[in-house]
């Protein structure tokens, strides 16, 4: 698993086929594919100048019939080709404190974002001849998409996420970076972390305050909120998950599981 910029290993490794995807991290073993079953080495990934990993997880991207892993480490995102472990592409991202949401990924499409008031930035990924590809920038990182560690979720043509770690939902257009939106919620404190499933959305803030929200451009609107089982003594970090018409939420060390299928 990954070493965060700031000590610790975050990542969420990626199984594809009978491969182990990871983030080492840094200028030798930027990313690497293991064998899933033996640990052998299969390829590595070499960024020249890489800083180290952040706290990001993997996203898969087919471009023009070439499998692409995309990464984002302190440096910056990266894309990767599954077959060899080749560098396509590389953006580079400065003044970096802790990278640690994941890229979101559609279809040919990038977006990326930091914390620390560094901001998100969208894209395009490109294909070339003999299985290259390239990046183009559709906007460059702008601070008004900053995120923390609360992730970011994208339903349709906008983003969802908390502004930085102040507990203030926002929602932007994803193809112009255009904030739509930025509001503070009724009860929901501190840093917030959001999961989405059937056009709602799922924000957990770090007070322990669970809130089920529209997937709207239009306005920020709550529709019902409750507080975690034994949270308050400490932030809850931990991202929602929603799976099969369940919300999975984890309190440390225990795991809440609810029923959210619509009715």
């Amino acid at each position: 698993m990954s070493r965060g910029t700031n000590g610790g290993y975050s990542e969420s490794v990626l199984l594809d086929g009978d491969n182990l995807i990871c983030t080492p991290g840094g200028e030798k073993h930027t990313v690497v594919a293991l064998n899933k079953q033996t640990g052998e080495l299969k390829w590595k990934t070499i960024r020249p100048g890489d800083t180290g990993a952040g706290h990001a997880s993997m996203s898969i991207s087919e471009i023009g019939g070439v499998r692409v892993y995309v990464q984002v480490t302190a440096s910056g995102p990266i894309g990767i080709r599954a077959a060899d472990g080749q560098l396509l592409w590389s953006y580079p991202l400065e003044r970096t404190t802790a990278v640690i949401p994941s890229p979101i990924v559609r279809d040919n499409l990038v977006f990326f974002a930091a914390g620390y008031k560094r901001g998100g930035a969208l894209l395009k990924q490109v294909p070339g001849p003999d299985g290259q590809v390239k990046i183009e920038e559709v906007y460059p990182v702008t601070k008004d998409l900053a995120n923390k560690h609360g992730g970011m979720v994208l339903v349709g043509d906008f983003l969802y996420g908390d502004s930085d770690d102040q507990g203030i939902p926002f929602c932007a257009d994803l193809m112009t970076g255009a904030v739509k939106w930025r509001k503070r919620g009724m009860m929901g404190r501190g840093s917030a972390s959001f999961a989405a499933a059937d056009g709602r959305l799922y924000i957990r803030f770090a007070n322990g305050i669970v809130v089920l929200a529209k997937a709207s451009p239009e306005d920020y609107v709550e529709v019902g909120s409750f507080k975690t089982p034994d949270s308050g003594e400490r932030p809850s970090w931990s991202h929602p998950v929603s799976a099969d018409g369940k919300l999975y939420l984890r309190e440390q060390d225990r795991i809440s599981c609810y029923d959210i299928k619509a009715k």
